[in-house]
């Protein structure tokens, strides 16, 4: 099976006033992917992150924190209704569009302990893409059997997803056109030979991240491409897309060697 994971940073698909939507960068999205599966035959797994949805009320009730204080159980519930809004509406977007997308929450099939992940089900999962439809997970709040609650991010469940799934190619696709060094440029390539003397340099975007910004999203996918995945963190201008399918020269490309 020729599989992509496709990440929707959701900085790309939110504006910075907390929950409000980028639709028309959304619809711009959907529209591609659409255009793109058709052209090139890939199945594909989508994940999108927060963005001033989720990330908003997560960092009000500390919810990655767990059930620390009266209020941390209304706002489990809070943070994972902001999660899976955003979620339906790209999927909604996404099937207006033509695209047999799905809407898959992560805290149905994984459940964990102190943060770490315990069990999960991945059946459903696999059973969508042998048919060619098109899951759509997200960061999403986790059931845990010590801390009550905690957060996984769309990496973190990525590569989880990536152990079992084997894609072709991981693509982080954010509102920034790569990993950038402290010059402003776009650093081509990142290793496990390199990772160390570049760590100073990840720098995140300019909104609330409970899952860690850049720095995070580099380690997972350091992470990721230690199964001999290639992982890109590319920009969501349109045509980027396209450009990492057919290995062309596009943002940061991950490594691990």
């Amino acid at each position: 099976m020729n599989l992509i994971f496709l990440k929707i940073g959701g900085a790309l698909i939110t504006k910075r006033k907390p929950y409000t939507l980028n639709r028309k960068k959304i619809q711009e999205i959907a529209k591609e992917i659409v255009n793109l599966r058709k052209k090139y035959k890939f199945r594909l797994l989508i994940g999108n992150g927060a963005g001033s949805f989720a990330h908003v009320s997560a960092k009000k009730f500390k919810t990655k924190e767990g059930y620390i204080n009266e209020k941390s159980k209304i706002g489990h519930c809070i943070v994972e209704d902001d999660a899976s809004t955003l979620n339906r509406i790209l999927v909604k977007e996404l099937i207006k569009a033509g695209e047999k997308a799905i809407s898959v929450q992560p805290s149905a099939f994984i459940f964990c302990s102190k943060r770490k992940i315990k069990s999960f089900f991945l059946e459903p999962i696999k059973n969508y893409l042998k048919n060619d439809l098109v899951p759509v997970v997200f960061g999403d709040v986790i059931s845990d059997e010590k801390l009550g609650c905690t957060i996984l991010s769309t990496e973190e469940i990525f590569k989880l997803l990536a152990k079992f799934l084997k894609p072709k190619k991981i693509i982080l696709m954010s509102d920034v056109e790569g990993v950038y060094d402290s010059r402003g440029k776009i650093i081509p390539e990142i290793s496990k030979k390199n990772f160390s003397k570049i760590q100073k340099f990840l720098k995140g975007a300019n909104k609330i991240d409970v899952t860690g910004g850049m720095t995070h999203k580099v380690k997972e996918a350091m992470e990721m491409a230690k199964g001999k995945i290639e992982v890109f963190i590319i920009g969501g201008k349109k045509g980027n897309l396209e450009k990492c399918l057919k290995n062309k020269k596009v943002g940061t490309r991950i490594i691990y060697s």
